[in-house]
């Protein structure tokens, strides 16, 4: 176990955090990256020590014990095995197959970086399942629960297999979700997924220009990040949106280093969903394909 986390501050110096948990016997409380980003550093008053206002993340600590409780879903593999059948079948497979060959913006790709696709075992949270009347009712609410996250893992596969196909050479595939269960993590490793950044940070470094990075929905603000180190000839996300209803800035939101970034891509092109396919979909409707301009 990491005795000390180092945090960079914005003026080069290094603050040292100890880990409380060591030396703690099965600890409940898990490390996380807390991510402070752009607009939460020039909006929003700190509410941590003077000295940590200038850090863009800093160390935080989860309690896991109520999510390990939920437990897992029945045959989490062949589920996963029955969602990557249906995306195989589907048009928007094929939609998306058929978009990813054009240009050449594959060829440079040496791996697939996914963020923050979503735990694929884990049954849903208690109120989810109120309303539930019979068995056969909750076993439909906790395979719905993670369908999406199937569904998009399945796409993650096929999008590694067109680049390795147009680049003719091995394409790593890399997967970083902090929320990943041992189990998600056994049958994601056992389907070709090197499983990264344990504590929602570390995979951020494997990001360069010869990645494409898949991210859906994600907990941190990667497009920040990417505007600060890389240049990925195509980038799988979000769209353009900063402040939710609230005025409260989303995780993920732009910045004026993203707005500068997004100049040297291509105008997006939302994801390709076909017409009667909207359920299998849902969580990819507003997700969209960004490519860089001559690459």
């Amino acid at each position: 176990m990491q005795q000390v986390f180092s945090v960079r501050v914005l003026d080069g110096t290094t603050l040292r955090f100890a880990n409380p948990m060591v030396g703690v016997e099965s600890p409940i409380w898990k490390p996380r990256v807390k991510f402070r980003e752009y607009w939460r550093l020039i909006r929003e008053q700190p509410d941590d020590p003077a000295e940590t206002y200038h850090c863009t993340y800093l160390p935080n600590w989860i309690n896991a014990s109520a999510r390990a409780f939920r437990g897992i879903i029945p045959n989490p593999e062949a589920l996963f095995m029955n969602s990557r059948l249906d995306w195989a079948a589907s048009q928007s497979c094929q939609l998306l197959k058929s978009q990813l060959r054009q240009g050449n913006h594959l060829k440079i790709v040496k791996k697939v970086l996914c963020f923050g696709l979503g735990d694929i075992c884990r049954k849903p949270p208690e109120w989810m399942k109120r309303n539930a009347k019979t068995d056969a009712e909750i076993s439909e609410q906790e395979v719905s629960f993670v369908r999406g996250a199937m569904t998009q893992h399945a796409i993650a596969l096929t999008i590694r297999e067109i680049c390795g196909d147009i680049a003719d050479s091995h394409v790593e595939l890399l997967a970083q979700d902090p929320d990943y269960t041992d189990e998600t993590k056994s049958i994601l490793t056992a389907s070709g997924f090197s499983i990264m950044g344990e504590h929602g940070a570390g995979g951020f470094a494997e990001i360069d220009d010869t990645s494409l990075v898949v991210s859906i929905f994600i907990e941190a603000p990667l497009k920040q990040i990417i505007a600060d180190i890389a240049r990925p000839p195509i980038i799988i996300s979000t769209g353009f949106d900063v402040f939710n209803d609230s005025e409260k800035p989303w995780v993920d939101a732009e910045s004026p280093r993203t707005v500068e970034m997004w100049k040297e891509y291509e105008e997006k092109i939302p994801f390709p969903i076909a017409p009667d396919e909207d359920g299998m979909m849902k969580k990819l409707r507003d997700i969209y394909i960004y490519s860089k301009k001559n690459a």
